[in-house]
């Protein structure tokens, strides 16, 4: 049977949004995906009763009120109902033991959840760093990353790949039960596994939009994730 896959979505400008591609991608690899919008903390229970899995997409900025700090002048937009949403149904899909996988704003909410912190913004307070928002194609590979998490060696069979990079933050102090999964060679966190969850791994690259058009570790990964949900 297919499961379902929770799929949080961009929110703004007074609607709800998702990239096609985060659907093709879960459609492609055997899952069913099932929208989520803002999500209440008397509904969580009922919605995570009907899913099998939970995705956290990109998008904006997460208010750095959440993980105490001030805002840096290179903040972006952020929408703190949204980042409320996205932790509350974090919390409650981990304490379920529920399958989590997160993607780029994703990967950051994740690392907030557990009580991380976050860099505001890379270029201006970190030195010699890459170019973390490339200006090519989101289906294009344009920087090296190490991967050191147990799982995500496992899913990629390699130990280093390419990705591609759209974000101006990056995780920094690690939450809770969180280690790092992989990293960029100028020493940016690229994703992270909680150590005591079957399946709770997040990425700061955007592998949906590689997935959907053949990358194959890309693919792998959404298989994985599909493969947990089943379970």
């Amino acid at each position: 049977m297919k499961p379902i896959i929770g799929v949080t979505m961009h929110t703004g400008d007074g609607k709800f949004e998702i990239n096609n591609a985060y659907v093709k991608s879960i459609e492609q690899a055997g899952g069913i995906p099932f929208c989520l919008p803002l999500i209440n903390e008397a509904d969580v229970g009922r919605i995570l009763d009907k899913i099998d899995g939970l995705l956290l997409i990109g998008g904006h900025d997460i208010d750095p009120y959440l993980f105490g700090q001030e805002p840096h002048p290179k903040l972006g937009v952020f929408f703190i109902q949204r980042d409320a949403s996205d932790i509350r149904i974090v919390k409650a899909a981990f304490e379920k033991q529920m399958p989590i996988f997160g993607v780029c704003r994703g990967h950051q909410v994740l690392n907030v959840a557990f009580g991380g912190t976050l860099i505001q913004d890379i270029n201006s307070q970190l030195e010699n760093v890459h170019a973390h928002r490339q200006l090519s194609g989101r289906q294009e590979l344009t920087h090296s990353v190490k991967v050191t998490g147990e799982k995500l060696r496992e899913i990629f069979g390699e130990s280093t790949i390419r990705t591609n990079s759209f974000h101006h933050q990056a995780v920094d102090e690690l939450g809770e039960g969180l280690v790092e999964a992989a990293v960029a060679l100028d020493g940016v966190n690229e994703a992270i596994e909680h150590k005591d969850h079957p399946y709770c791994i997040s990425v700061q690259w955007h592998p949906e939009e590689l997935a959907a058009t053949g990358n194959e570790l890309a693919q792998k990964l959404f298989s994985s994730f599909i493969e947990a949900s089943k379970k």
